[in-house]
């Protein structure tokens, strides 16, 4: 198999992370780099400390590609990360790495009663997001499009039909 970049951005509760650890396969060396991980190492309090957290992944997935991976990530990108976003499809590019972007695409309702439903998951481990947060990523990932992303309607398409779509992508040897 090539290797290829598949970049899952959304707002949270959209189906970033369910996605990508349905696509995850060690033994076929498609790795899952989430980019929210990294927010721990610095907090998540300032956008600063959010551009550095961003910034850490680059050099994992270009470690990644070194080493024969193909990089599932996912992340809110929201426009003040963007050009972040551009260099990780950038270094897919230099290396001829085939990339495709998906902008998950979710009503805002759906967003809040999914967000409810994982903190309930987790057993109360984390708070759900404010829901005047999650209406401003939300709306921020509205008004600044990836440009030529295609859009995926993880409301309307169930999770199989997002793994399916995205797999009829991943280019064969």
């Amino acid at each position: 198999m090539k290797q290829f970049l598949v970049v899952l951005r959304g707002a949270p509760a959209s189906g970033k992370t369910t996605i990508a650890k349905r696509l995850r396969n060690f033994d076929k060396k498609i790795i899952w780099l989430k980019v929210d991980n990294f927010k721990d190492f610095f907090g998540e309090d300032t956008e600063q400390q959010l551009l550095y957290a961003y910034k850490t992944a680059l050099p994992v997935l270009e470690y990644l590609f070194e080493n024969g991976f193909s990089v599932v990530i996912d992340g809110i990108f929201r426009d003040v990360h963007l050009d972040i976003l551009k260099q990780a499809i950038d270094e897919a590019k230099k290396r001829e790495i085939s990339n495709n972007v998906f902008q998950l695409d979710c009503p805002l309702q759906t967003l809040l009663d999914r967000d409810k439903i994982r903190v309930e998951e987790t057993h109360g481990l984390r708070k759900p997001f404010e829901k005047t947060t999650l209406i401003k990523i939300y709306e921020n990932l509205k008004n600044n499009p990836i440009p030529n992303a295609e859009i995926m309607d993880t409301h309307s398409n169930s999770l199989e039909e997002c793994v399916a779509i995205i797999e009829k992508l991943i280019p064969e040897d």
